[in-house]
């Protein structure tokens, strides 16, 4: 097939190992790099230099260009990245905008199945997980320290951009619980991620108080960040808002045999995750100390299903989502779902 993915924004898509923390041009590098892999010719093209029927499939990762791509005949496939349109509500203009590109695309892609049901209004719109380059993310030296020594230290780890909708006071990532529950245990906690999170800690600097803290809030480059998964124990991800499920830090820690206490709506199973339905800091503590009290077991049970959440293996159901849309041309939005379903499944 020709794919085209349509570049979305001035962030440069870049292989692994060079990103920066773009989630979107890192999705659209993997689509790419792993539909490639499978055969497909893949061009990574701005709108402007796509013209009506040289691909057989355009992807749109944004939900104006899907509304500029249909004004000017191009039938697409969307995915939407967008958790605005959740926080805002069903009668914001977010939301407004995701449906309508939704409703016009050949079908839509969201990475949480409580996405998918929330759009009730269009039938058009399908689960697709994250993936993780699991030749990156590799297992991290605990994993190999608990075959020889049980007892180590533990050290836990939060990787995110906290704050939405420009309220940098937010916690939407639940650092606050991170830290307090850190304290607790008086364990080292190390919270990286994008300047962003500047802003956060200027607002709530009580937090800062703990003497076990450390913050790196430079934009560290993937490298950097891998080094830290790998120098860590325990990833701390208690979340309150999330557009994919799982999330690509929480399949990356995954891919690290890093287990996780973490907040997750989805039906994937994630070898190694501690869940927890609501969050408080008494949850997170408790999730902590499950882990530490059988840590050797539950890393060794993360390394034999990691290559199942390969961005390879993710890309083998798009290439068959893809494949079905050759067999199918009814995509009236009342209907598709059952149609193009039976469509898929029979590929």
């Amino acid at each position: 097939m020709r794919i085209a993915q349509v570049i979305s924004s001035n962030l440069p898509i870049k292989p692994t190992g060079e990103r920066g923390w773009g989630a979107t041009e890192l999705i659209m590098d993997e689509y790419t790099k792993n539909l490639r892999i499978l055969g497909h010719q893949v061009d990574l093209l701005y709108l402007n230099d796509i013209l009506p029927g040289i691909y057989d499939i355009v992807h749109i990762h944004v939900a104006n260009l899907c509304l500029e791509a249909h004004k000017r005949g191009i039938e697409y496939v969307y995915s939407t990245h967008d958790h605005h349109s959740f926080h805002y509500g069903k009668n914001s203009f977010n939301y407004k905008e995701q449906l309508e590109a939704i409703k016009n695309s050949i079908f839509s892609l969201a990475p949480a199945e409580y996405v998918v049901d929330y759009f009730d209004d269009t039938d058009k719109l399908f689960y697709l997980s994250h993936g993780v380059d699991t030749e990156y993310y590799t297992p991290t030296k605990a994993f190999y320290d608990t075959k020889h020594q049980p007892n180590i230290l533990h050290y836990l780890l939060m990787c995110a951009n906290n704050g939405v909708a420009g309220d940098y006071g937010a916690d939407r990532k639940g650092f606050r619980y991170g830290i307090e529950s850190a304290k607790a245990l008086n364990l080292p906690i190390t919270i990286i991620g994008a300047d962003a999170n500047t802003k956060f800690f200027e607002i709530h600097k009580d937090l800062l108080d703990y003497q076990l803290l450390t913050v790196i809030d430079n934009n560290p480059t993937e490298e950097e960040k891998l080094q830290l998964f790998k120098n860590h124990t325990i990833f701390l991800h208690p979340s309150n808002l999330e557009f994919g499920h799982p999330n690509l830090t929480l399949l990356e820690a995954a891919s690290c045999c890093l287990p996780m206490v973490a907040t997750y709506k989805g039906s994937k199973n994630i070898d190694g995750m501690y869940k927890i339905d609501e969050i408080s800091t008494e949850n997170v503590i408790n999730g902590i100390k499950y882990i530490i009290n059988d840590y050797p077991r539950i890393v060794d049970n993360m390394a034999k299903p990691r290559s199942s959440y390969s961005w390879l293996n993710v890309c083998k159901q798009l290439e068959k989502k893809y494949l079905a849309i050759k067999q199918f041309h009814n995509f009236d939005s009342d209907t598709i779902r059952d149609k193009y379903s039976n469509v898929y499944n029979n590929i």
